[in-house]
């Protein structure tokens, strides 16, 4: 059995198996773990930027449910544009279940986005003479300083 192993050892097509198989899980594990969540973390800030820009009309000039006559947009555009900001909101937070623990940093600052992107989405109307303009520009501060 001993002179089995090391003649095994020695032998050139099992050590090239052996070799290949291990640089497959190495570059298997440096895929799933650091290029995929890399990748998912770029993606998901590119549509955080990009629903910011395209509704800030909607969320900095609010729809009035008190007074209709002054609205230039239909209320189911804001509707619409309110529920985008809130899908990005949520996809965010399917993300941050997928960060490690490594990076708390990350996802401390993330977590900061979900809640001023959730906080943006529930200001895209006025109602009860409350005007969410304030808080919406303060909302947009946190994402642009932590995206």
């Amino acid at each position: 059995m001993e002179n089995y192993l090391k003649k095994l050892a020695s032998d050139q097509t099992f050590l090239t198996i052996m070799s290949g198989t291990f640089v497959y899980i190495l570059s298997q594990f440096f895929m799933e773990f650091i290029i995929v969540p890399r990748k998912n973390y770029k993606r998901i800030i590119g549509q955080i930027v990009f629903h910011v820009k395209m509704y800030s009309f909607y969320y900095l000039n609010p729809y009035n449910l008190d007074n209709d006559n002054n609205n230039i947009r239909s209320q189911y555009e804001y509707e619409y544009a309110s529920n985008e900001i809130r899908k990005v909101g949520a996809e965010l937070s399917s993300y941050l279940g997928d960060i490690s623990w490594i990076r708390f940093k990350r996802k401390k600052r993330l977590l900061k986005v979900q809640d001023a992107l959730i906080n943006l989405a529930d200001g895209f109307f006025i109602y009860n003479g409350k005007n969410p303009i304030n808080t919406n520009k303060k909302s947009l501060k946190i994402i642009e300083d932590n995206v």
